[in-house]
């Protein structure tokens, strides 16, 4: 059987798509991840916004189309929250939620709504498909933050660790055959809470695995001296810290059930920077949240212009049903869009910046694609590198001199290829 994956939203989502596909593989079953004709489809759905889940049920149209007799498995975070928009629908076989997606393979010949509670212990998923350049690793799900704007620890259940046994020999396994893990979950600074250890454990448990490590996002709370020191001792770890933020402003962080002030926030970035003064420090932001004033937003404006994020992810507000924040009154649509054009600007502003501080640094870069005539990959600090292309493979590490911004990234001068070790 042809089964083709379309997998929308996380990395967490990414990580369990290519468990599924291997499982598959496994089985005798043909996998592909593109849009194309097949004898089966297996949508990963997202539910962080309501334009994430409007996706998701656009995707199942779409594959409708491509084949009206093909079976449809609908799972993740979308038909979590609301089974029936997709299970109502002609073709869809099963549907499942974020957990029992380790069913799959054995439901394929099924049909019904498998959808149930969130599982209250880690699910173990076997083994990602494995992809050359860069792997994912889960090792953590759920979350109990529980900010008044996010539907996901209703979706995904409460924290859960990933065992340090399973995680260690996964890593290692998949350091033989991937030149970089990223370390992936729903809420990864609340790994090992449940089970007596920390984050700083699990990285000094890999710390000396051949292969780049990095970790894919952060709670502010998280970065402490043990952390950073550990991370320092690293020879492979990635300095790029994407650390959640939402709002630059004290009062619209206390509406957001944040628990922290913009103060401590950028005594962490100041920490990170001490340590890896190269490290590219990224972003999320949420414009236009219900109560933000003009105030508070030129407030979140000029403290972020101070902080100088190496780039940030904006989003509107998404109102989700069942939040606290979904019973306060919207802000005005069109000052929304006005305040997000803002800080977007602000956002390419200060990206520019700090691509332009990149030049004359001679950075390891993982290649990874060809693209209109250069070979395109990643600092360590994640800063996006240009070379013309044969001067070295995709797949290859290469010591490289950055030069100018060059349209999301910077140009590079090949200086020598990096040994596999």
């Amino acid at each position: 059987m042809k089964v083709s994956m379309l997998t929308l939203g996380c990395k967490v989502n990414q990580y369990e798509a290519e468990c599924i596909a291997n499982e598959l593989e496994k089985a005798g079953h043909e996998v592909t991840n593109e849009l194309v004709p097949a004898d089966a489809y297996i949508l990963s759905t997202c539910a962080v916004t309501n334009e994430a889940e409007r996706k998701s049920r656009q995707m199942l149209t779409k594959l409708r189309k491509l084949n009206p007799k093909a079976k449809i498995v609908v799972c993740g975070c979308a038909s979590q929250h609301n089974s029936k928009q997709f299970a109502d629908k002609e073709n869809v076989t099963i549907t499942l939620g974020t957990s029992g997606k380790n069913w799959i393979v054995h439901l394929l010949e099924s049909k019904g709504d498998y959808t149930v509670e969130p599982s209250t212990d880690f699910e173990e998923f076997g083994e990602p498909k494995i992809h050359r350049t860069r792997a994912y690793v889960k090792v953590q799900d759920g979350c109990d933050n529980y900010c008044s704007y996010c539907l996901i620890p209703y979706l995904r259940g409460h924290s859960r660790s990933r065992g340090l046994e399973s995680i260690v020999m996964e890593v290692f396994k998949l350091s033989k055959v991937t030149k970089e893990i990223v370390l992936t979950g729903i809420n990864i600074s609340a790994w090992g809470k449940d089970i007596n250890l920390s984050l700083a454990d699990l990285l000094s448990s890999i710390s000396n695995v051949p292969c780049r490590i990095r970790i894919s996002s952060m709670e502010m709370n998280i970065i402490t001296p043990e952390l950073l020191k550990v991370m320092l001792a690293m020879p492979n770890f990635c300095d790029h810290f994407h650390l959640s933020m939402q709002s630059a402003c004290d009062k619209t962080l206390k509406d957001m059930n944040r628990h922290y002030t913009v103060d401590e926030y950028i005594a962490k970035v100041d920490a990170i920077r001490n340590a890896f003064p190269h490290a590219s420090i990224t972003t999320d932001l949420i414009i236009g949240f219900p109560g933000e004033t003009d105030q508070d937003f030129e407030e979140t404006l000029e403290n972020v212009a101070k902080i100088g994020f190496a780039d940030m992810h904006i989003f509107p507000y998404s109102r989700r049903e069942g939040t606290v924040a979904s019973r306060k009154p919207m802000v005005d649509a069109q000052v929304v869009a006005d305040r997000v054009a803002k800080m977007s600007a602000l956002r390419d502003a200060k990206k520019k910046e700090f691509l332009s501080k990149q030049n004359g640094m001679v950075y390891e870069v993982l290649f990874e694609q060809e693209k209109d005539g250069y070979l395109v990959g990643h600092a360590r600090n994640f800063t996006k590198v240009y070379i013309l292309s044969g001067l070295a493979e995709p797949n290859t590490l290469a010591m490289v001199r950055c030069r100018e911004p060059y349209l999301d990234g910077v140009l590079g001068d090949f200086v020598m290829e990096v040994e596999p070790e």
